[in-house]
């Protein structure tokens, strides 16, 4: 009997330590923990990430309709220029045109 009882004490005592082993709640607990506070901290970081990228967006879409009217601007500006150019070269010829006339009337006269 007494070696039987030793038997079954033993059996217990290693079912207990497998027990122990393949299930502990305190390490469960600590993971599930872990687990949630990951899972918080990446929905947190993704939220951030996804607002950052909106104001990307935002900033991207102002920054288009600058530079579209910067073209804009750009192009009327090279037309004025033109047109500022014709009429310099214009009231160039018709002041180069009075004075040679003028000089013709200048020599005639003499």
């Amino acid at each position: 009997m007494p070696q039987q009882q030793q038997q079954q004490q033993q059996q217990q005592q290693q079912q207990e330590r497998k027990q122990q082993h393949a299930y502990s709640p305190k390490r469960s607990t600590r993971a599930s923990v872990v687990n949630s506070s990951t899972s918080t901290i990446t929905q947190r970081q993704l939220s951030h990430l996804n607002s950052q990228v909106a104001q990307l967006h935002a900033n991207l879409s102002d920054f288009n309709d600058l530079m579209t009217t910067t073209i804009q601007q750009y192009q009327s500006l090279e037309v004025l220029g033109k047109i500022q150019a014709s009429l310099f070269m214009a009231s160039h010829k018709v002041f180069e045109e009075d004075t040679f006339n003028d000089q013709e009337k200048y020599e005639n006269v003499n």
